[in-house]
């Protein structure tokens, strides 16, 4: 019988293949709060339900470890940015699914080559320019002087590195950015209060990992509201679609 885990994970994107990656929440929690700052951020990369002969479900390593068909269908519907409980069955070091359950859809955007980039990312890149900083974070408000999310500011990294498929392969890890928002602002911040009250997950945020063209800095963007005016705005001068 191959080895399983249960835990609860951030999906952090899919592959072109279908392949889930996955970060450990306990893990990424403990590096945020400081318990375990060697915690091992690296995603966990999931082989999803595919199906063939007909309606016949198959999954890796073996058909007997098939999840039913409720459970694929909450696989199939995974983005990036949900929370979820899943129970996962490893052969040697590939892990396929057994069980899923969502928790939290909190979304994760990926945007790269963007142009017109908002001011107040530059603004901010400029306030780590004169402090001599490759990283700086503002919040950002309403215009009813609300605040309604933080915007991070990375310079960007001489190739080989590129910064925007690290954040996006895990590399180099987003969580920690999520945690430290909803460890600061909680749902009285113009943030979807929409939790799961048994998980005690944090409201739903709109996360966006913007690749400027023409700047030389890389811009994660943490709205407090998923659902949103300014969420909506991201995506549409970004093109990046609704959800």
């Amino acid at each position: 019988m191959e080895p399983t885990t249960t835990g609860r994970f951030r999906v952090l994107d899919r592959r072109p293949d279908g392949t889930i990656l996955l970060v450990d929440l306990d893990e990424a929690t403990a590096a945020a709060t400081g318990e375990n700052p060697d915690a091992d951020l690296r995603p966990i990369a999931v082989a999803p339900p595919t199906v063939a002969d007909g309606d016949t479900t198959e999954t890796a390593p073996a058909d007997e470890t098939a999840p039913d068909t409720e459970t694929v269908e909450t696989i199939r519907s995974l983005e990036p940015g949900y929370i979820v409980t899943a129970e996962l069955v490893w052969d040697d070091s590939d892990a396929a699914f057994l069980d899923c359950a969502i928790h939290s859809k909190t979304r994760i955007q990926y945007a790269d080559g963007v142009t017109g980039l908002f001011e107040k990312a530059k603004e901010t890149w400029h306030d780590a320019q004169v402090a001599g900083e490759a990283i700086n974070s503002a919040v950002t408000y309403s215009t009813g002087k609300e605040p309604n999310g933080v915007v991070y500011v990375f310079a960007k990294q001489d190739p080989p590195r590129d910064l925007f498929a690290e954040f996006r392969t895990g590399a180099t890890p987003i969580e920690p950015l999520i945690q430290r928002v909803n460890a600061t602002h909680d749902a009285n911040d113009d943030a979807d209060d929409t939790t799961d009250s048994e998980s005690g997950d944090s409201p739903e945020r709109a996360v966006f990992v913007l690749n400027p063209a023409d700047e030389p800095f890389l811009v994660v963007y943490i709205v407090f509201r998923k659902d949103g005016m300014l969420a909506q705005t991201v995506r549409d001068t970004y093109g990046l679609p609704a959800i």
